[in-house]
């Protein structure tokens, strides 16, 4: 009886949450996203929408996410054993081998061109970054089978790259503060927003898809290549 009246007073004090947090926000976002829409290649310098978003308006939500994906690699490396093991007694045939050889550069150029182009096409860091973290699946299921243990870049490297990539992106937001602008500022910085539409354009959001993109491609292969490890 006593768990059933603690269920509906939570149950209540959710609803009378929910009822003001909605009766004080205005919920007309509308303009908002018409100034997103129509405004950001002004403000920006970037084609895509996207990317503006992520790598100006909210450039700071961004950099939280690249650290949740920084925390999620640390805590697999950690609790993941460290002596390697072959995932298959057998190899793979030949066929496997060399096709997977033959694909996986086209893909991971196909993921450098997603994270590079990411200001002015559909796509950037975060996409490609997959893109990129899906070359070290392929090569991991292919490569470390039959008590082969290659992998395209030691796991010591791959830390370091990720490392490298979270303090380029934070350097790049005090960036913003030495330059009497805002924490992860773009134009307010001074910096050439450059032709709308050209690769050399939208200031420093192409700089930071690129960091985004190794982190969250590295930050990836390396759960990966633990769990497969285990």
């Amino acid at each position: 009886m006593r768990t059933g009246w603690a269920l509906l007073f939570s149950v209540a004090l959710v609803g009378c949450g929910i009822v003001t947090l909605i009766a004080g926000v205005d919920l007309d976002t509308h303009g908002a996203i018409f100034d997103y829409a129509h405004h950001s290649v002004q403000h920006t310098g970037a084609v895509n929408v996207v990317s503006a978003v992520l790598f100006d308006y909210r450039g700071l939500d961004t950099l939280g996410e690249a650290t949740v994906v920084l925390a999620t690699g640390l805590v697999v490396a950690v609790l993941a054993p460290k002596a390697r093991t072959s995932m298959l007694s057998v190899r793979l045939s030949l066929v496997v081998l060399y096709g997977v050889a033959l694909v996986l550069p086209f893909v991971s150029v196909l993921g450098f061109a997603v994270i590079l182009f990411g200001h002015v096409s559909p796509g950037g860091g975060f996409t490609g970054g997959v893109v990129l973290a899906s070359t070290a699946v392929f090569f991991a299921v292919v490569y470390t089978v039959g008590g082969q243990q290659s992998y395209v870049l030691p796991m010591d490297t791959q830390k370091r790259i990720e490392n490298a990539a979270i303090a380029t992106f934070l350097l790049v937001g005090f960036g913003g503060l030495v330059t009497g602008g805002a924490f992860l500022a773009n134009a307010a910085t001074g910096i050439p927003l450059g032709e709308p539409g050209s690769l050399l354009s939208a200031g420093l959001i192409p700089l930071l898809n690129l960091v985004a993109g190794m982190k969250v491609g590295v930050g990836l292969a390396i759960v990966v290549v633990c769990l497969f490890s285990e």
